[in-house]
Formats: C-alpha cells, structure tokens, sequence
C-alpha cells in the first residue's frame, strides 16, 4: 500500500512500538535501572545487617564485662594472676573467650594498688574482635 506520494509508509513505528506498549529498548533501560537500584538497595542491607551484628556483639561484651568488674568491686580484690577460658556451649556469652588479668601496680612509692584488666574476644565473620575494659582496686 502506497501514500499519496506514491512511497510506502514508514514501517519503524508500527513494527517496533505496539500501541499502547513499551519499545524493547525501552524495557531494556528499565531493567537495567532497576537492576542498578536493587544492587544499591541490597548492599546497603547487608551493610546495615553487618553493623548491627557488630554492634550487638560489642553491647553484649560491654555489659558482661562491666557485670564481671563490679562484682569484683563489690566483693575482695582477687589475687595477683592471669586466668582466661571460653564460656560453655549454655552459657549466655557462649562463643565468647575471656581473659582476666590482675596485677600490683606502684603509681607513687609506697602505694599500691591492683589493677583488674577483663578482656571478651569473640570471632565475627573472618576477624576477630575484642573488647577490654579495667578497674582499679585497693588490695
């Protein structure tokens, strides 16, 4: 079928753009795009997932730690040693391992004082993070 000047019509439009409907290229773009936005969405989850796991583990050794010295504040000052250990499998801080230092230290001659250093280490992922806090005593 010819126009009015004798060619026939300009097929682009009609082949390649249904009416009402997407050209390929442009559910192309749109994929893609949307592929870009999910890549960008899901990165940042597991970031936020990776901070709040790391976070939560160092609350958790926070507070146990500072349990563990103020029970030692309350009760006497423990003997001059180095002790550590894991926590049992039923334990709240199971995965964690703890290491407690106590020893004299002389800040002016003539007084001494002890110095309680508590330190958790747990794994996380393919590092190792830790968490050490003190306290000082009279002996």
């Amino acid at each position: 079928m010819n126009d009015a000047t004798g060619h026939r019509p300009y097929l682009w439009p009609r082949l390649f753009r249904p009416a009402g409907g997407f050209t390929l290229l442009e559910v192309l773009v749109a994929m893609a795009v949307l592929a870009v936005s999910l890549l960008a969405l899901h990165q940042a989850f597991s970031s936020t997932i990776y901070v709040n796991t790391a976070t939560n583990g160092m609350w958790k050794a926070i507070l146990y730690s500072n349990n563990e010295l103020a029970r030692l504040e309350r009760g006497n000052a423990p003997d001059v040693s180095v002790q550590q250990g894991e926590f049992p499998a039923d334990h709240e801080m199971a995965g964690y391992t703890w290491r407690r230092e106590v020893t004299d230290e002389e800040p002016f001659p003539g007084v001494v004082i002890r110095r309680v250093e508590y330190e958790l280490s747990w794994v996380m992922g393919e590092s190792t993070q830790s968490y050490r806090s003190g306290i000082y005593l009279a002996p």
